[in-house]
């Protein structure tokens, strides 16, 4: 669907237009597997057609246009079956449905209104024919599950629906154009009260950048102010009328939170209307109907109005709560702001997961080519975009959905079938590459699913929302599997688990990013140049390129190798003392960060510091923290504890600025080089195949020591900060791995001995 401000002009298909519906309801999608179902009773009833011999046709061109409250909709579809005989036209449209048949004709006209708005378009581009004298039509349902049939007849206020559903996506093109206008208004704010020359300076690059380019970088320190530049940036973008949306994208919720607040900082709710898109499963309320109908009654009765909740800045607390008290599913609310709003914060997935975009891409009035994409943390994003193409299942889970589906009463086929693929799963063993027998057992059961997914449909109504994902999953794996070779890896890394994993998502990402109006990537750490634009599909030298200077950053960290241990995993343990003995000296003079690559290995460290120093204040980041247990362990620790001990590429290494100017020194114990397990050795295999020079380093110590830039990154990030930064291991001596340190570090030198350890922690 694309709106035409200026000419008031719409263009959409049949389908847009019958399924347009802005309130509860708004952005459904389904399964891939009901679209192929559809597809082949299509194919049956078509052949039916034929065999009458009666001058049926099919897949018949039908466009028209229609006016509404001064907007021209120009919609294009095609009729599913089409007869004309001397001046009279009969369509047909064929829709398969969940629900049992027969039924009576007012409750399907009442439960499937858009299938006969559908008709009633084809019907009206039959009327524009002058040589027409009489047109009918009727909607074939067919049950998926039975294959009964039921013909329904255009109902007598078909055509008075018709027009009704023009001006309902007329007046939300008005409130589009209305949009557009207001946000040509919005005030040119600054988040600071006295912005740093060398933001102001950014700015104005970040702004010429996106003259020359729709695709541009933005290279700036942590603590520079990426965020509200590129926020900034953006809201120009909607300003001068070359956006009509901004699309934010962060990993962490945590970031999400924080970005939301640095735009209120330079747009109000009433002057921008914003949200964050929380997962489906945190708006999940006990006791919600799923019933389309009940949900539509219990909307109108509660007086929902998604604008006004945009404009209130409504989050998803009151958002679950209205539902709650509404009786309305809260993620159907959420979905309809999304179609009101003019600024959406989301995670990755939202963007570049074949499945979970298309909760924005269903949106009525979605439209890519005038949306502003910003990516933070794009650095991730080639890791983060093969991860939305990658396919995991385990056996205790396909267990539970076979489980979910006999409780539930499915047929007896789909049953036996995910059993089978739960049963097969469960006897694989770990293994770096799935064995070519296993692998043609898997495409089989796989197949097997797809098959029954389109020839033995049925209804999914009932079940729940996890055992509908898994079905969902189930159909994917036929088509992944057959075409899985190059660029795929397909292993169990651990016994029970088939795992399906995409090396290398350079292609798809750049096309996904390509679609969009704006795309602004953001990195602290870009790597080698050209590295992070290769790694995301663009072409690097059509990518504007801004690099952001920071002056205050330089010379405000006082950087040192520490040649004296090896960290690497088989030489570790016998390092752990001298480890803990360094965290004890820093701590003398104030807290200390230490990173480290994994749980265990902090775990250990703390043990033998508690061994040397019973005394010791230590703290070791809890699993699992959401973002206000972040908060709240950095400041209990900051208060009570000397030496915090921090995972390396977690949350607290990576999107929380907490640590700036808090603390005196920092260790990095190691640089943090990926697992070595399957599918990092199936990447190094690729780079060393398209002919890198040093793939190993591609494939682990770039990814490392981009972890250890990002730590570091927190520790200075404002005029006066200062930090000293021990790099615990003298792997980082290496070449390879010195290269891959900020500028801004120096050329740190390598402590050989106790003695120029100690002489460098009381000197610095």
């Amino acid at each position: 669907m694309r709106f035409d401000i200026k000419s008031r002009r719409i263009e959409l298909s049949a389908q847009e237009f019958a399924t347009f519906r802005p309130g509860p309801g708004a952005g459904a999608g389904g399964a891939p597997w009901r679209a192929e179902a559809g597809r082949q009773w299509h194919e049956t009833l078509r052949r039916q057609a034929e065999a009458e011999q009666d001058h049926w046709t099919f897949e018949q061109a039908a466009n028209c246009e229609l006016q509404a409250l001064g907007w021209r909709l120009v919609i294009t579809g095609r009729a599913d079956q089409w007869r004309a005989v001397d001046g009279a036209v009969r369509v047909r449209e064929i829709k398969t449905v969940s629900t049992s048949l027969p039924r009576r004709p007012d409750q399907l006209v009442q439960r499937y209104p858009h299938h006969f708005l559908q008709l009633s378009l084809y019907c009206q581009a039959a009327r524009l024919d002058a040589t027409v004298r009489q047109v009918q039509g009727e909607v074939v349902f067919v049950d998926l599950t039975s294959g009964e049939q039921q013909a329904v007849p255009l109902p007598p206020s078909a055509e008075a629906d018709l027009l009704k559903q023009a001006e309902t996506i007329a007046a939300h093109a008005e409130n589009r154009r209305a949009s557009h206008a207001r946000l040509l208004c919005l005030p040119d704010r600054l988040p600071f009260k006295e912005p740093r020359p060398e933001w102001l300076q950014g700015c104005a690059d970040l702004d010429q950048a996106g003259m020359e380019s729709s695709t541009r970088l933005l290279v700036a320190p942590t603590g520079y102010g990426k965020t509200s530049a590129a926020l900034r940036h953006g809201l120009g973008l909607l300003r001068g009328g070359r956006a009509g949306r901004l699309l934010y994208l962060t990993g962490k919720g945590t970031g999400q939170l924080q970005v939301l607040q640095e735009l209120r900082r330079l747009a109000k709710p009433s002057e921008l209307r914003a949200l964050v898109l929380r997962p489906r499963a945190e708006h999940e309320v006990d006791g919600q109907p799923d019933d389309p109908e009940e949900i539509r009654r219990n909307w109108a009765r509660a007086g929902i109005d998604p604008q006004a909740l945009l404009e209130d800045g409504s989050n998803l607390r009151r958002i679950r709560e209205i539902g709650r008290l509404a009786g309305v599913p809260p993620w159907d609310i959420t979905k309809a702001m999304l179609a009101y709003a003019e600024g959406v914060i989301c995670d990755y997935n939202y963007v570049f997961s074949p499945r979970n975009r298309a909760a924005l891409e269903n949106v009525p009035g979605w439209d890519e080519s005038d949306t502003a994409l910003i990516v933070d943390e794009a650095h991730n994003l080639p890791d983060r975009a093969a991860e939305c193409l990658s396919l995991r299942d385990d056996a205790p889970d396909a267990a539970d959905l076979a489980h979910e589906l006999g409780r539930h009463r499915a047929p007896e086929p789909w049953i036996r079938a995910t059993q089978d693929w739960a049963d097969f799963l469960g006897r694989l063993p770990k293994a770096d590459a799935v064995s070519p027998d296993d692998r043609l057992e898997a495409m089989g059961l796989a197949e097997r699913l797809a098959e029954l997914a389109t020839n033995q449909p049925f209804n999914t109504d009932d079940l729940s929302e996890t055992t509908r994902q898994g079905l969902w999953n189930a159909g994917m794996w036929s088509d992944r599997l057959e075409a899985a070779d190059l660029g795929w890896l397909v292993w169990s890394p651990r016994a029970g688990t088939l795992s399906l994993d995409c090396l290398s998502a350079a292609k798809a990402t750049g096309e996904r990013l390509l679609k969009f109006g704006h795309a602004l990537l953001m990195t602290a750490t870009p790597g080698p140049r050209g590295a992070l634009a290769n790694e995301c599909g663009l072409d690097s030298d059509a990518l504007a390129k801004v690099d952001a200077l920071a002056p205050w950053r330089q010379g405000a960290y006082t950087v040192a190798i520490d040649g004296r241990v090896d960290t690497r995993l088989k030489t570790r343990e016998t390092h752990l003392a001298r480890t803990a003995a360094a965290l004890l000296r820093l701590s003398q003079e104030g807290a200390v960060a230490a990173f480290f690559p994994s749980y265990k290995y902090a775990e250990g460290v703390g043990k033998e510091v508690a061994n040397l120093d019973p005394k010791a204040d230590i703290a070791l980041q809890p699993r699992g923290l959401g973002p206000d247990g972040t908060a709240r362990f950095v400041e209990d620790s900051l208060n009570r504890h000397t030496i915090l001990c921090l995972i390396l590429g977690g949350s607290l290494g990576e999107g929380v600025d907490m640590l700036g100017g808090r603390i005196r020194s920092a260790v990095i114990v190691g640089p943090a080089l990926p697992e070595v397990n399957a599918l990092q050795e199936a990447r190094r295999k690729m780079f060393a195949n398209d002919g890198v020079e040093d793939a190993f380093a591609l494939a682990y110590v770039r990814p490392g020591m981009r972890k250890v830039n990002q730590a570091l990154g927190r520790l200075v990030r404002a005029p006066g900060q200062t930090a000293r930064v021990l790099l615990h291991c003298r792997r980082f001596a290496d070449e390879s791995y010195r290269n891959l340190l900020s500028t801004e570090y120096g050329d740190p030198p390598v402590l050989a001995d106790d003695e120029e350890f100690a002489q460098w922690a009381t000197r610095s």
